[in-house]
C-alpha cells in the first residue's frame, strides 16, 4: 500500500504556535463532521477555530508543507482540504471507517480526497492508546509518531484510531487531491524522482540526470489531472529539475482566488 511517513514536518517553533492556538480555542463534539456510517463509530472532539485563528493555523501548516520536499514529491498536491484539529481524551476512539471520497476546501468547494493526512501534535509519551490503525492485506499496521511527523495514506483505506486510556492525543487532519489520482502511477513518479535526485548528487550535470528528469516530467504530464486548478499547479518538485512553483500555496489552502504561478525557477 502507498503509505508515507514524513518526519519533522512541523518544527518545534511551529508546534509551539499551533499549541498556542489550541489553548485559545475550545473543542466541540467531532461527530457532526463525519458522514454516513462513520458517525456511528466516531468519538472524539474537534477544535472550533475563529476565522482568524483558522487562517493562522493554515499559514503555519501550509508553510511547513511547502518546505517539505518529501511531501511535495510523494503527494504531488493539487488541492488541500480545510484543516481540522482533533482531540482524543480518555475513553475516546474512532472505529474502523473509510474516509469520504469528497472533502470541502476552505471556501466550500468540493475536492477529491486521494490521500488522508495525519499531522501529529502530541508526543507518544503524553498519552496511552490512540494509535492510528491501518488495515492491510498482510495484517494491521499501527502508527504512533512524535509531534511534528506527518503520515499519509490512501483515503480509500480502512482505518481507525484506538481508544485513548491516558492523556490526550492531538493531531491536524486534512486531505489531499493529488495531481495524479492513481496511487500506483503517483508512486512510480515519486520513486523515479527520488532516483533522479540521488543520481544528481553522484553525477551532477550529467546527461543521464537531464534525460531521466525529462521522463519524470513526461510521466507527470501524461498522468496529471490539473483541471480548473492548473493556474496553481505544476510538475513534481524535484530539486534537480527546472520547473515552476509548487501547487501548495496559502491562497489555495484558504480558498482565495488562484494566482498564476511564478515564473520558472530552480526549486
Amino acid at each position: 500500500m502507498h503509505m508515507h511517513l514524513i518526519e519533522k514536518v512541523l518544527a518545534p517553533d511551529d508546534l509551539q504556535r499551533v499549541h498556542a492556538l489550541i489553548r485559545r480555542s475550545a473543542f466541540s463534539d467531532g461527530v457532526p463532521s463525519a458522514r454516513g456510517a462513520a458517525q456511528q463509530v466516531k468519538r472524539n472532539q474537534q477544535l472550533a477555530l475563529a476565522s482568524e485563528q483558522q487562517r493562522a493555523l493554515t499559514d503555519i501548516v501550509v508553510a511547513a508543507l511547502r518546505r517539505s520536499h518529501d511531501f511535495k514529491r510523494t503527494a504531488l498536491p493539487l488541492e488541500l482540504s480545510a484543516l481540522m484539529i482533533n482531540r482524543y481524551g480518555p475513553g475516546m476512539s474512532y472505529g474502523p471507517h473509510f474516509d469520504s471520497s469528497i472533502m470541502p476546501s476552505p471556501d466550500g468547494k468540493q475536492i477529491r480526497a486521494d490521500l488522508s493526512a495525519t499531522l501529529f501534535l502530541s508526543s507518544p509519551d503524553e498519552y496511552d492508546g490512540g494509535e492510528l490503525r491501518i488495515a492491510r492485506p498482510c495484517g494491521e499496521e499501527t502508527v504512533k509518531r512524535p509531534a511534528g511527523d506527518l503520515f499519509l495514506y490512501p483515503s480509500c483505506t480502512l482505518h481507525s484510531v484506538s481508544e485513548v486510556t491516558r492523556g490526550q492525543r492531538l493531531a491536524v487532519v486534512f486531505w489531499v487531491q493529488s495531481m495524479i489520482r492513481d496511487h500506483e502511477k503517483r508512486g512510480l513518479v515519486a520513486d523515479l524522482d527520488g532516483v533522479v535526485g540521488t543520481l544528481a548528487q553522484r553525477v551532477p550535470g550529467s546527461t543521464e540526470v537531464r534525460d531521466l528528469s525529462a521522463v519524470v516530467n513526461s510521466l507527470t504530464r501524461m498522468w496529471g489531472e490539473l483541471g480548473m486548478a492548473a493556474a496553481v499547479a505544476c510538475a513534481p518538485m524535484a530539486a534537480h529539475v527546472e520547473m515552476a512553483e509548487a501547487a501548495i500555496s496559502v491562497a489555495a489552502a484558504r480558498g482565495e482566488r488562484p494566482r498564476t504561478a511564478p515564473g520558472r525557477r530552480r526549486s
